[in-house]
Parts: C-alpha cells; sequence; structure tokens
C-alpha cells in the first residue's frame, strides 16, 4: 500500500472514501485494536476475542481432550489477557502473548486433575468452536460435508494425542497446532530448546506409530 497522498478525485469527505474506511473497520488489525482494547476499549478487545477464541479452543482442545476443561480453559484465558493487557508492550506479540498464557492454563489442569472418563471427544463439540476460527470458517458455515470431514479428523487426531504423555502432548501442540517456534514454545514451558526438539520429535513419531496401529 502506498504512503503517497490520496486521489485526488476522492477527497476525506467524499461518501466513497467514507464507505472505504468503513469497510476497513472489519479488517482492522491487531495492533490497532490491542491499543484501543489498551486505553479500556471493551468493543476492540471483543474483536480480537471473536479472532482469537477458536484458535484457542482448539488448541486447549488439543491438550486436554475434554471439552468443558478446554471452553472453562479458553475463558479464564481471556479473562487474564483483559486483566494484563495493558502490560503488553509490543502489539505484534499478542498472538504468541495469549497463546501461551493458554497453554500454561491447559497444562496447569493436566497437571491438576487426572482427565475425566467421559465421551470429551464428540464432533459437534468442535463444529461451533471451529467456525468462530479464522481459518475457512466461512467455508465450515456453508459447506457442512467440509465441517464434518474437519471436525472428524480433529476427533480422531485428539484421541491419539490423548494417548501421549502431557509433556510430549503440549510441546507438539504448540508446534504444529499454534505454530510457534521451538523458542516460544521453550519460553511458555521454561524449557531448553533442545529439551523441546526432543520432545516434539518423540511425539511425533509417537502419533505416526499410533496411526499405524489405528489403520
Amino acid at each position: 500500500m502506498s504512503d503517497g497522498p490520496i486521489d485526488s478525485t476522492v477527497t476525506e469527505n467524499t461518501p466513497a472514501n467514507d464507505l472505504a474506511e468503513r469497510s476497513l473497520l472489519g479488517e482492522i488489525d491487531d495492533r490497532q485494536l490491542i491499543l484501543r482494547a489498551q486505553d479500556g476499549e471493551t468493543e476492540a478487545f471483543g474483536q480480537l476475542v471473536d479472532r482469537y477464541q477458536g484458535r484457542l479452543f482448539r488448541t486447549a482442545y488439543m491438550i486436554l481432550a475434554d471439552r468443558q476443561d478446554s471452553e472453562d480453559v479458553v475463558q479464564e484465558t481471556l479473562i487474564l489477557a483483559w486483566k494484563r493487557l495493558h502490560l503488553l508492550e509490543n502489539p505484534a506479540a499478542f498472538r504468541g502473548w495469549v497463546s501461551q498464557i493458554c497453554s500454561r492454563r491447559a497444562t496447569d489442569m493436566v497437571r491438576r486433575r487426572a482427565r475425566r472418563q467421559t465421551d470429551a471427544h464428540d464432533p459437534e463439540d468442535l463444529q461451533l468452536e471451529s467456525n468462530g476460527m479464522a481459518d475457512g470458517s466461512r467455508r465450515s458455515r456453508v459447506d457442512p460435508a467440509h465441517t464434518t470431514e474437519v471436525n472428524a479428523q480433529l476427533h480422531a487426531l485428539a484421541q491419539i494425542l490423548a494417548t501421549l504423555d502431557s509433556e510430549l502432548r503440549v510441546c507438539w501442540v504448540l508446534r504444529e497446532i499454534e505454530e510457534l517456534s521451538y523458542r516460544e514454545i521453550a519460553q511458555t514451558l521454561s524449557l531448553t530448546e533442545p529439551t523441546v526438539r526432543g520432545r516434539i520429535a518423540r511425539a511425533r513419531t509417537q502419533i505416526i506409530q499410533r496411526m499405524e496401529e489405528w489403520r
């Protein structure tokens, strides 16, 4: 996008320019929303919630394999993020920052309680949350077949991940689902990068083995 002057054929007060400005409101970047939210604008934070709650739920679910626990973690994450948002110095770091809050709370829950012996893998559990994800959300709403396929894949993956040790599962999820770097994962979990790499490698090996066993 050019930083030069606006085309003289459209002035700042024309309806065309106003319409363009309004159209950009729905695509305002995270940085602007975060700065507004840090100033106390709850509507701006609400837009951030809409953008990230689906991703956070997916991360929590892959770690916990339980819908209710995952919803609790996401709610706690968003509340804590709102309370601590003023401490975030770099708005560009918001995604990693809020993901770290979520993963830490999910990891704490894994350590605190044994996974409940209930059917936590109903594909319908993920459908509503998947519709809130940035990736493919519109397609999910208009393509039930695609939604069913995605939920079935998440269901199968969650079952496989549930068989892994929690320390391996958390590292794998942060790398493959949240797409954090090895360094970010190490910082999040207070580990060394070699330890993170080792755990992810072991998790990948076990996942492949489980997939072979289930065929």
